[in-house]
């Protein structure tokens, strides 16, 4: 084998790098959480209880109508639900679901609340095919934290995250094989995932941070450790690319300008 110009592997080492850097970016992330009420709780609640997020229709841009649209809605309701009572059981504290307006505990509790402020399913078709933004997914929440200690409960905590199916390379991410060899197989994966992904997912990443901003919270407190937090991933970041799932505590590094 005839060895490579030199002229052609500073090329050779970008291309690769962007193949690198492209495979695998949907994300959600949160912006910088805000302290609403002093003092706020200090210690890790007995219990959270989790209300269905409510939705803004204008904002929802679905290819659904009348009861199909209801029905989208209801079970993107119980999703996230459903995977932010897991995190926060496994993370935080044992927790459940509630029905709208169902009456609350008062004591050491916290109840969470959301709003679906953008939701955009995007296309498939062209998240898979095309990539790199085209056809994306789009979803934004604003997430409130409740004390029930008081007689009136108040919010001492807002999430706010937004994030979807980003540039994740389509079908032409296969081709980079010659160029990235096995990284190629990552953009394979994403051929799928751009297919099967949604706005379902977005709604599990979503709960994955506004888990993380609540484990943080607590380390903040000083009512958990560190070493068993988990972080969240804030806008303009991006977690080291090897921490282990749900753990990612280890380090944060600033994305990179433009």
């Amino acid at each position: 084998m005839q060895p490579v110009p030199n002229s052609f592997r500073p090329s050779f080492l970008l291309l690769s790098a962007l193949c690198f850097v492209f495979a695998s970016c949907a994300s959600v992330s949160i912006r910088e959480p805000q302290k609403l009420a002093e003092p706020a709780p200090q210690k890790r609640p007995d219990r959270i209880f989790v209300a269905p997020f409510t939705f803004n229709t204008e904002s929802v841009r679905v290819d659904r109508k009348g009861e199909d649209l209801g029905a989208f809605k209801k079970d993107l309701q119980e999703r996230i639900g459903r995977h932010l009572v897991e995190r926060l059981s496994k993370h935080v504290a044992p927790s459940e679901m509630v029905a709208p307006g169902a009456p609350l505990l008062q004591g050491n509790y916290w109840l969470i609340t959301g709003h679906f402020d953008r939701i955009n399913q995007g296309s498939r078709i062209l998240r898979a095919l095309v990539g790199l933004g085209a056809g994306g997914t789009k979803m934004e929440t604003t997430v409130l934290v409740w004390d029930l200690s008081h007689r009136h409960a108040k919010p001492f905590l807002k999430i706010q995250t937004t994030g979807g199916s980003n540039i994740s390379p389509g079908v032409g991410g296969v081709a980079t094989f010659f160029v990235s060899g096995p990284m190629a197989l990552t953009n394979l994966f994403n051929v799928v995932d751009g297919v099967r992904s949604g706005v379902s997912f977005d709604a599990m990443r979503t709960a994955r941070e506004v888990n993380a901003a609540v484990s943080e919270y607590l380390v903040q407190q000083g009512a958990i450790e560190k070493r068993k937090a988990v972080k969240p991933k804030r806008l303009g970041t991006y977690p080291n690319r090897f921490a282990p799932k749900d753990r990612r505590n280890i380090e944060v590094t600033p994305a990179p300008a433009g």
